[in-house]
């Protein structure tokens, strides 16, 4: 009992720290890239099984839901949230929403961000690698039974 209390009183503040996740990767520019990327999860699969070319539907199918921008940012966003507080995500957000100011490096969340950048860069990849192992088994599911993708949820 006392455990779930502490989830329903904790729960807001989890919700607001990933809405200020959220919002970095939307104005660092992360949901842009992402966007602009669909369609190259299915061309790299492509180019290392050649077989999964005769089940295009269901690999555009599977990326297009695995790979969908809501998902991922779940995945993403606790990158952000477990290195910088909720003030620390606010001066991250204006740094880019103001067209990143040099000064904003001569700030302690300037400095900290400048510091964190290549580790925050190799967990993304890492992140990636890990997202990619979780979901690829549903795709050669898929395609041994030939049927439309039975999405987890």
């Amino acid at each position: 009992m006392k455990k779930l209390l502490l989830i329903v009183l904790l729960f807001p503040f989890f919700v607001q720290a990933n809405e200020l996740a959220f919002k970095l990767l939307e104005t660092n520019g992360a949901k842009e890239f992402f966007d602009k990327s669909k369609g190259q999860i299915a061309n790299v699969m492509y180019m290392t099984d050649p077989t999964l070319k005769l089940h295009s539907n269901l690999v555009e199918e599977w990326e297009s839901y695995y790979f969908a921008w809501d998902k991922v940012r779940l995945s993403i966003a606790p990158i952000y949230t477990s290195k910088f507080s909720d003030i620390e995500i606010e001066e991250i957000i204006n740094f880019f929403s103001m067209g990143k100011p040099a000064s904003f490096f001569e700030t302690d969340t300037g400095k900290k961000f400048q510091s964190l950048s290549p580790k925050i860069n190799q967990e993304f990849t890492i992140n990636g690698h890990k997202y990619m192992s979780k979901v690829l088994p549903f795709l050669y599911q898929a395609v041994a039974n030939a049927k439309p993708l039975k999405h987890d949820n």
